[in-house]
């Protein structure tokens, strides 16, 4: 029989649109003769919505005629022993609403804060439903740019050096004389970021204290961390997914962005018209484009030595964490030097970087990838199952009222 699919999309994150964009990609993309998709768009302010009109791009974000097309659901919060979930509609009339909505796996196509950093994961966890990508741990870990430093000490994997500053929790604005402190000897030009979040969002360059000060606001506004790290000279940006999936840890193709600016910001990365090797426009599940016409280099030649580097630390990244999904890892090289650092981790990629396997040494097409995506989170799912009452007998307190 078919495997029920819910593709959630959307989320109460930075990230919202992109997200859209992902799942929308990944839902036309599905393989219908294995799969039954439908999707659940969360809202900006958490609601969660199902129904036909959310496969047509156009809809989005949906009016709020739209909505009253749609069928707002919540989750069952109690975990089916069968491996279920189900969605809940929201009653209607004086006699309830519809039956419930059971789904098989969800497939999790948010980027950013509240959907890509364990949180979805860990609900899907609880209620014992299985769910594509990493898990709990490694979403969460991933998606903190600080925590991820500090889990990859000692495994060999090169790093910029850093430095954390924390909001303010009173409100206040962080002070020239204590960021300069805590900078000690990392010298300008730096690069101020958000800790917990992707896309490149937010993040500015600093020649001086006063614009490392001025560029804060923005970034607490969103974050409640900023990262300071030294600004690499001749700067190229490598990125390189890893899987699983297939049977075997696996590497995709390696992308190289182009820029045309110093420093590569989130419209350059996600709203920039295509260029040579960006692929074409065909439906996915065939060769096609990248996340909104991202320009990039696809396989882009550069030394045997430096390639192996790179996806040897990405591997070395994935395992550390206990690696499931495609994750990409991205690196950053000052191109005179040849030194190459890694920077951070998406633990879902946008359009779960679908063009770096169909260009991969092994390639696979989008459906083909999407399905083993499924396949891993039904068979991590039966991994971790527990017996019904995993509580050993001599650790029971209580008297049992079945035969267990």
């Amino acid at each position: 029989m078919k495997k029920r699919v819910a593709v959630f999309i959307g989320g109460r994150s930075p990230e919202h649109d992109v997200s859209v964009v992902t799942g929308l990609q990944a839902f036309a993309a599905l393989d219908r003769s294995k799969f039954d998709p439908f999707l659940v768009y969360v809202t900006l302010t958490g609601e969660w919505y199902v129904g036909e009109a959310l496969s047509d791009r156009k809809n989005y974000i949906p009016t709020p005629e739209t909505r009253r097309s749609l069928t707002r659901v919540s989750l069952d919060t109690n975990a089916d022993p069968m491996g279920r979930g189900h969605l809940i509609p929201a009653k209607k009339g004086l006699f309830g609403g519809a039956k419930p909505i059971d789904f098989d796996a969800a497939l999790l196509a948010f980027h950013g804060l509240f959907g890509e950093d364990g949180g979805f994961q860990g609900i899907f966890d609880a209620l014992n439903v299985p769910y594509t990508g990493m898990r709990t741990m490694a979403s969460g870990v991933l998606m903190d740019k600080v925590v991820t430093k500090r889990v990859l000490a000692g495994t060999g994997v090169p790093v910029l050096p850093s430095v954390t500053i924390d909001r303010p929790k009173d409100g206040r604005a962080v002070g020239a004389a204590f960021i300069k402190e805590q900078l000690g000897n990392i010298a300008f030009p730096l690069i101020v970021k958000p800790a917990h979040l992707g896309s490149s969002i937010g993040v500015a360059r600093a020649t001086n204290i006063d614009e490392v000060v001025a560029s804060l606001p923005s970034i607490f506004s969103l974050d409640h961390q900023a990262l300071i790290e030294p600004f690499v000279e001749n700067l190229v940006e490598y990125n390189v997914a890893v899987t699983e999936v297939f049977g075997e840890i696996r590497t995709s193709a390696i992308e190289r962005p182009k820029r045309t600016a110093e420093l590569l910001d989130f419209k350059e990365k996600y709203m920039s018209g295509g260029g040579k090797k960006t692929g074409g426009s065909k439906a996915p599940g065939q060769s096609s484009e990248g996340m909104l016409s991202l320009t990039r280099d696809i396989n882009p030649d550069i030394p045997a030595e430096m390639e192996a580097k790179i996806r040897g630390w990405a591997e070395t990244v994935f395992k550390t964490v206990g690696g499931t999904g495609a994750p990409r890892l991205d690196f950053l090289s000052n191109e005179k030097t040849g030194e190459v650092w890694f920077n951070e981790a998406n633990p879902c990629p946008g359009s779960f970087g679908f063009f770096l396997w169909e260009a991969a040494k092994k390639p696979a097409l989008y459906t083909e990838f999407l399905s083993a995506l499924v396949a891993e989170a039904i068979d991590q799912h039966r991994k971790m199952q527990l017996p019904p009452d995993p509580t050993l007998r001599d650790a029971r307190l209580f008297p049992r009222p079945f035969n267990a």
